[in-house]
């Protein structure tokens, strides 16, 4: 499908954010001068406490105007790849980017040197909404280094980004498939809907068109991967960190401990409940062998659920209805006011986000193709899409932005909403369990495939960190090896499996899949008391949502209700999936 064969009302509106390239040049062209402004200013902007307030408004409302630019470039060519006039407004924006990254490094370094001015100034009131902000930057003095050597970071950090930026580029086209004699669309949102497929050889043909792409291009998504984890370990270096987890942990203000606690629980502790789900699995199936690609065939011989968007938007608003009508409202202007970009085309851009910035509406791109995973896709990333919208409602754009620690949390609530709606609304075993498979599923690419995938990456950092090699060979053999022991006894791994790591954008994000896992275990004990009606939770939650960035992110949890230092967080997680798959298990076996 061509993107002008979908109707407009399914497309995102990004007119709202420049309604034609006038606007978008007279926003490019006032950063520019507000930042030769901020530049100008070097040597006295905080001379006086008037000086530093105006010189603080002025970076503000450059940095929002930046991110205007930025959010729509983004969005636009995510869905416009090969959209030459997109391209070059897209490299506008990043080359000033460049050039604002490059000219300011000054301010830090100059707020870390005159920290007792500064918190003078902190104590009048008009300074209250820098305060969080500038604490954090004192934060950061043991690693902030000499001005000479932030300029050339400044430098460094374009070139730095290289490996990232290649791959976000790379698209690539894989064979069709073959089902029921007619050739079908292979991308990575129908891949999922071909390893659902009854029949085995569709499932194996899509598998290995899809993955065989990612082999033929091995060397360049080893190079694109291996310069990532290099980039980071250097920056951790260079910025006197332990190693590049502990970099990444410090502007969470999170312990290593706490990675290295989800990992444990997940790939040690408590793995061997998924392997037990494995050897169910292959049970149910009959299968003397069971490959990795057979695991997403349905378990449950069930009416297969097809939405269309109204439909979905229908039960996800019964589905957060406990939230109130200020939240419910956010989704129906989402659907209005076309915030989403619905279905899948040639060129677009794979799998789901929701994106957006202090002046734009919360945009999602999504690949919808009406069966469940699109349900739960769209209630997820709306998500975070309302997380958004309440934080910069309630927050002014110097504490609006919230951390990717936390990220997870709202989306995964909406999820597990989703789930105990449609359980709580049948009375049919077999559509029960089925729905709890599909939760079990959940759980599973949650609490246990995320985990193993974070110590991939951990342990990639790691070479990169002692400077040893990473051919593509080196790498795909240890994900093979990690997957190995992922998915335990039960289950035979095709040897494409090995490049499958390619195919994970996550990997490029410094230590991002972890707090999926995080996510999960707070969004399940959040749910729990809310599905129970609990107003102090709902209360919580909601507070949670309208702060924003204005703590540190374990406190932000916190304020939720939630403590993800406690151990028996992560025990009550996967004791939970422990009795999803009892109940599932009983209730399947109950039938042979």
């Amino acid at each position: 499908m061509n993107r002008n064969e979908i109707s407009l009302q399914d497309t995102w509106d990004l007119t709202k954010i420049y309604e034609d390239e006038k606007s978008f040049n007279e926003d490019l062209k006032e950063t520019k001068s507000l930042c030769e402004k901020l530049v100008q200013q070097e040597k006295t902007f905080i001379d006086s406490a008037d000086q530093f307030y105006q010189f603080l408004e002025d970076y503000t409302k450059m940095d929002r105007l930046l991110s205007k630019l930025y959010c729509y470039t983004h969005l636009s060519v995510d869905v416009e790849p090969n959209n030459q006039f997109i391209k070059s407004m897209e490299a506008r924006v990043m080359a000033l980017y460049e050039q604002i990254s490059q000219s300011l490094t000054f301010v830090d370094l100059d707020i870390i040197a005159h920290q007792e001015v500064v918190k003078d100034y902190l104590k009048e009131e008009r300074f209250m909404v820098y305060r969080y902000n500038m604490q954090e930057t004192f934060r950061q003095a043991s690693h902030t280094l000499s001005k000479e050597m932030e300029d050339l970071l400044a430098q460094i950090y374009p070139l730095a980004d290289t490996g990232s930026d290649v791959f976000d580029a790379l698209r690539l086209e894989f064979e069709p498939v073959l089902v029921d004699g007619k050739e079908e669309f292979l991308n990575s949102a129908t891949l999922t809907k071909f390893l659902k497929n009854e029949n085995e050889e569709v499932r194996r043909t899509a598998y290995h068109h899809f993955y065989k792409e990612y082999q033929r291009f091995e060397n360049v998504f080893a190079k694109t991967l291996s310069s990532t984890m290099k980039k980071d370990a250097f920056l951790a270096k260079t910025r006197h960190f332990e190693d590049s987890l502990a970099a990444s942990l410090f502007a969470d203000q999170a312990p290593s401990e706490l990675f290295h606690k989800i990992l444990e629980q997940a790939n040690e502790k408590y793995r061997p409940l998924f392997h037990r789900y494995n050897a169910l699995k292959k049970r149910l199936m009959n299968k003397e062998i069971m490959y990795n690609y057979d695991l997403s065939v349905p378990l449950v011989k069930s009416k297969q659920r097809h939405y269309t968007i109204d439909e979905c938007f229908d039960i996800i608003l019964k589905c957060v209805d406990v939230f109130g009508d200020e939240y419910t409202d956010i989704i129906k202007k989402a659907k209005a006011e076309r915030w989403i970009d619905f279905y899948p085309h040639v060129g677009k851009r794979a799998g789901a986000y929701s994106s957006g910035c202090y002046d734009t509406n919360p945009y999602i791109l999504m690949n919808f193709i009406g069966d469940y995973q699109s349900l739960s896709t769209m209630i997820h990333e709306l998500g975070h899409s309302c997380h958004t919208y309440l934080s910069n409602k309630y927050q002014p754009p110097q504490t609006n932005n919230y951390r990717i620690f936390v990220a997870e949390v709202a989306s995964t609530v909406n999820e597990m909403l989703l789930i105990q709606h449609l359980l709580a609304n049948t009375q049919d075993k077999q559509e029960k369990a089925s729905l709890l498979y599909d939760l079990l599923e959940n759980c599973v690419g949650l609490i246990f495939r995320q985990p193993m995938f974070a110590d991939f990456e951990y342990k990639l950092h790691a070479m990169a960190e002692k400077d040893q090699p990473m051919s593509s060979q080196i790498i795909t053999d240890l994900y093979q090896q990690l997957n190995q022991e992922y998915f335990g006894p039960d289950v035979v791994l095709d040897d494409l499996t090995r490049y499958s790591c390619y195919h994970v954008p996550h990997f490029y994000y410094n230590y991002y899949v972890y707090k999926y896992t995080l996510g999960m275990c707070c969004a399940l004990a959040i749910t729990a008391r809310v599905t129970k009606q609990d107003t102090q939770q709902i209360e919580c939650y909601l507070q949670f949502l309208k702060s924003g960035g204005s703590k540190p992110p374990i406190e932000l949890l916190q304020t939720a209700n939630v403590d993800p230092l406690s151990d028996q967080l992560y025990d009550d997680a996967f004791h939970y999936f422990e009795d999803l798959l009892n109940e599932f298990e009983s209730l399947m076996l109950e039938k042979e």
